[in-house]
């Protein structure tokens, strides 16, 4: 049975990054249901990361997230794989979500 599992957006102290990701690494199984919360002062948009370094900002969901509290859409992924993400607006917070 898929369980739910959610990556909080929060600010960080004394930064850069300005916020991250918990948990920065997130282990879930396939068919899991994945989404983050945003509990910064400032819109965020996790993407895919890609191997040369760009960000595929539409692979988890379709637009930002707005400040304090915007949940994305549902994430569920059907294969076992390592996702590495970053936020497209600010590039050097990033995150792993490990399925298995």
């Amino acid at each position: 049975m898929p369980n739910q599992r959610k990556i909080n957006i929060r600010p960080t102290m004394g930064g850069p990054p300005n916020a991250g990701f918990d948990p920065d690494e997130l282990a879930a199984k396939t068919r899991d249901q994945i989404f983050w919360t945003n509990r910064d002062k400032v819109a965020h948009w996790p993407g895919l990361l890609n191997a040369d370094g760009t960000i595929n900002k539409t692979f988890f969901m379709p637009n930002q997230l707005a400040p304090q509290g915007d949940t994305s859409p549902i994430f569920s992924p059907t294969n076992p794989r390592m996702f590495k993400y970053a936020c497209s607006l600010h590039p050097d917070e990033q995150g792993v979500i490990n399925v298995t």
